[in-house]
């Protein structure tokens, strides 16, 4: 538990960060133009670049706003060197209703000013209009007020210990953001002219706030959130890949050659296999996992028979299967000891592709999935909600309730896809984005880990044998066939993601190219480091990715940074997060960690008695 003092400290050097932000940044931008210029407000002086407000808009909301806040602002400094948890809670909750009241009166005089213009059917004059950082900056050391109460709290230190495979990534994804944003400041000029040092220093900071808007852009647009989804799927798989190696002890690099090996095996199916709808779409996605699990499994082999490290080894198998994906689809003849030999696999023409896939092959896209022919359908929220009945309904055994969850999530689709649904209409801008069903295969990998790693008996020994191979071999666990099946399973997950290039058309077309992406494998290696290891952390830090990815080519296009940015963060997110994200050891040793958490039950019984 933190004391008075240090929680003062605290305060004050936040409060005071706050109150300078408040004076250099803008708290809302009503009109921006394209290339990043706009009007900002701020109650020291605005930066007008049109020369004057859009017209009828009206800032006088702006200056009573400032009164208010600046008195909450002074009122958390002057009790934060006597704050107790419930002070701090109330400060920190005053600070979030003022955030709410900032953005209620910011987006209601922009409305006020459009409403004419749509009213008329005419463009509204404020199309491109947010808050400013100095807003953010109340909501964030408002966040901040509210964790100094949780520290303050008696075992404070112990909850935050407790969670740390949240704390530490997000620490360290704010860590990479401040590098980021000097990056950015550093690399673009401000956009618009400068009237003085305060002004100058304005346009950066809302440069660098922009970026960011644009970059999390995806989180308020449909297009961009499915986007997101779309480039979050395979990251999804090849994340759950290195983390299932890891969680075994093992470093699977892997991942870009079972992928390869997926997207082949997808597409001698999925082109070469005659037969009805259900019965080849899942022998040919089967045929992909089993393909992947098999180039994962011969490394883990070698390890286990010859000691061979499992690094090199799938890094040389990374070179063979791009060796071997080239072979078949760059050209139709060959000449070996002087004899012509052909093969079928290559499309006519002078790009290294397949044949299309056959239709009964094809995994719907989203819109089929969602609304086939321009009905609303029902069946996957029924598929989900027996699923679910399925699952948590029945009181037998794990194995049951996992047996009952699936037969509850065939039988809602079946019976989903019977009920008629409403007409719906969707615009270009959704029914371009590729989404297809690969993307609820990634979410059953998700289950799939959580269910083998955490709720199995070979889960269980999976992870024993990662924490102290020793011990639990000298327990029992069959240690090598341990490691061949770790691998297999992981080249099962990373060649899962080919279902979504090859088999969804995850790209542009339903073909094995040779502009298959199959670097994804190496940032599965980031994902699992940032999602720690676990099916939720890998699944969020896959959709923030998919964000970033999709975010940066705003970036690009408005600001003319390059999306190599995102690049940029990703390694910066590996990086704090390899240092610990540079928080106290007993956030990244168990030991460690443990000693902070019965210190804090040893204090709790004392405080009881």
């Amino acid at each position: 538990m933190l004391t008075d003092r240090p929680v003062g400290v605290l305060v004050l050097l936040g409060g005071l960060l706050t109150a300078l932000l408040w004076y250099l940044a803008p708290w809302a931008v009503p009109h921006r133009l394209f290339g990043g210029e706009g009007v900002l407000l701020n109650p020291f002086g605005h930066h007008l670049p049109l020369g004057s407000l859009p017209q009828g808009y009206r800032d006088a909301w702006l200056f009573p706003y400032f009164y208010l806040a600046s008195a909450w602002l002074l009122l958390t400094l002057l009790l934060g060197f006597r704050a107790s948890p419930k002070r701090l809670y109330l400060l920190g909750g005053v600070g979030l209703g003022l955030f709410l009241l900032l953005a209620f009166l910011f987006y209601g005089s922009v409305s006020a000013t459009n409403a004419p213009a749509l009213a008329q059917g005419e463009t509204p004059p404020l199309r491109r209009h947010s808050l400013g950082l100095a807003g953010y900056a109340t909501l964030a050391f408002s966040l901040y007020l509210l964790l100094l109460g949780r520290l303050r709290a008696p075992g404070g230190v112990a909850f935050l210990v407790r969670r740390r495979g949240a704390v530490v990534p997000l620490f360290s994804l704010l860590l990479a953001v401040l590098a980021g944003g000097i990056i950015v400041a550093l690399i673009r000029e401000s956009p618009g002219e400068a009237r003085g040092l305060r002004e100058a220093l304005m346009l950066k900071l809302d440069l660098i706030a922009y970026t960011y808007q644009l970059l999390f852009s995806p989180l308020v647009s449909l297009p961009g959130f499915l986007q997101s989804l779309l480039l979050a799927t395979p990251l999804i798989f090849t994340g759950l890949a290195v983390a299932l190696g890891f969680r075994g002890g093992l470093f699977n690099i892997g991942a870009p050659g079972q992928l390869i090996l997926g997207a082949i095996a997808a597409m001698l199916v999925g082109v070469y296999l005659p037969g009805p709808r259900w019965l080849v779409l899942p022998l040919a996605i089967l045929a992909t996992a089993l393909a992947g699990g098999l180039w994962g499994a011969l490394p883990g082999w070698l390890k286990a028979r010859f000691g061979a490290h499992e690094v090199i080894n799938t890094i040389m198998l990374n070179y063979v299967a791009a060796s071997l994906f080239l072979f078949l689809i760059s050209t139709n003849e060959y000449r070996f000891f002087g004899q012509p030999v052909y093969l079928p696999f290559k499309y006519l023409g002078y790009e290294a592709r397949s044949y299309e896939i056959r239709p009964e092959a094809r995994i719907p896209l989203w819109t089929d999935l969602l609304a086939p022919g321009g009905e609303l359908s029902f069946a996957l929220p029924l598929a989900l909600l027996l699923g679910l009945l399925g699952y948590f309904l029945v009181r037998q055994r794990l194995g049951y309730r996992v047996l009952f969850g699936l037969l509850g999530l065939v039988l809602g689709y079946l019976l989903g896809g019977l009920l008629p649904g409403p007409k719906v209409a969707l615009g270009g801008e959704l029914t371009s984005v590729r989404l297809n069903g690969s993307f609820l295969l990634a979410l059953l990998a998700l289950a799939f880990f959580h269910f083998y790693v955490f709720r199995s008996v070979g889960g269980y020994e999976l992870r024993a044998l990662g924490l102290a191979p020793k011990a639990a071999e000298y327990a029992g666990v069959p240690s090598r066939r341990k490691i061949v099946a770790i691998l297999f399973l992981s080249g099962v997950l990373a060649g899962l993601a080919a279902t979504h290039y090859v088999l969804g058309g995850g790209i542009d077309e339903y073909r094995l190219k040779q502009s298959l992406p199959y670097s994804v494998g190496f940032d599965g290696i980031a994902v699992a480091l940032m999602g720690q290891n676990t099916p939720l952390g890998v699944g969020l830090a896959a959709w923030l990715f998919g964000i970033l990815l999709t975010g940066g080519l705003q970036v690009n296009l408005q600001l003319g940074i390059s999306r190599e940015l995102v690049a940029v963060l990703q390694a910066l997110i590996v990086l704090f997060i390899a240092a610990g994200g540079f928080l106290p050891r007993y956030f990244t040793d168990p030991l460690r960690a443990a000693e902070v958490e019965l210190k804090a039950q040893e204090a709790g019984k004392e405080g009881a008695r």
